[in-house]
């Protein structure tokens, strides 16, 4: 009993190392005759005199190039995975898909350009020219209500006036053209007459419309204000081609391009 307490795990691994032996052995054994039982399976077989038919790999090789060139993962979009839909009801009771909001819902359904014309009337007693001043005015054809006459002397200048007389052709008391210095352009080569007055694009006012809250602001002008969604919105600049809107919150300025064609220069 004392040899067994002193060297019991001596004999605990002889044992397990016998197992281990027996076990190769017989893995050994099972092995050999494993390959006797398949060289006698197929020693009987008729060799083969065709070969296999060929195998259509096209399936495959499309997955296998989709896999290694996947689609570019678009998160943005009309998708609702991270882009979760607003639901608006009309007032018909009708459900509107709100897929944008704010500035970025804005379209400009028309710009109309606003000209300042300037045109010779008549001269009066004094050198003094009889010239009629339209502003803002949509169409520079048409002559507009609040038209006004002013009376200058050559050279003259006044605080109020968009132009000074800087000569004339023809008799003082009968010219036929009258050349003008545009102040606001700075030209000096504008030369009018009763028959071609002085046309230039002073401004411009747009149409647009807002779907999510069927809103149409009509004939708007750079610094009107007006509210999307409760949030206050100003109008900073109006070209022939795009209206730019900035919000009073976070000053972002958002520019909404007009698609249809010009009305004017």
């Amino acid at each position: 009993m004392d040899f067994l307490k002193k060297h019991y795990e001596k004999i605990i691994l002889c044992v397990v190392l016998l197992c281990l032996a027996a076990a190769v052995l017989w893995m050994n054994s099972a092995a050999k005759k494993a390959k006797e039982g398949a060289h006698d399976s197929t020693a009987g077989r008729a060799p083969k005199t065709a070969p296999p038919e060929a195998f259509d790999l096209t399936p495959y090789q499309q997955a296998l190039a989709q896999i290694t060139n996947p689609p570019t993962v678009l998160l943005a979009g009309e998708h609702n995975l991270f882009n979760p839909v607003t639901w608006k009801r009309k007032a018909n009771g009708d459900l509107l898909k709100i897929v944008k909001s704010g500035p970025d819902a804005l379209v400009v359904t028309g710009i109309t350009p606003l000209y300042t014309v300037i045109s010779f009337e008549r001269p009066m007693e004094g050198s003094i020219y009889v010239m009629n001043v339209q502003s803002n005015v949509p169409d520079p054809n048409q002559p507009s209500l609040h038209a006004k006459s002013l009376y200058p002397h050559k050279d003259e200048k006044n605080k109020g006036w968009p132009f000074i007389v800087r000569g004339i052709k023809g008799a003082e008391n009968d010219p036929s053209e009258v050349n003008l210095e545009i102040l606001e352009t700075g030209d000096t080569n504008v030369w009018v007459s009763t028959n071609h007055p002085y046309k230039h694009v002073q401004s411009y006012y747009a149409d647009l419309k807002y779907d999510p809250e069927t809103l149409t602001l009509l004939k708007r002008k750079v610094k009107e204000e007006f509210n999307l969604d409760n949030d206050p919105y100003i109008i900073v600049e109006i070209t022939n081609d795009a209206v730019r809107v900035q919000s009073r919150r976070t000053t972002k300025v958002t520019e909404i391009r007009w698609t249809k064609s010009p009305k004017g220069d």
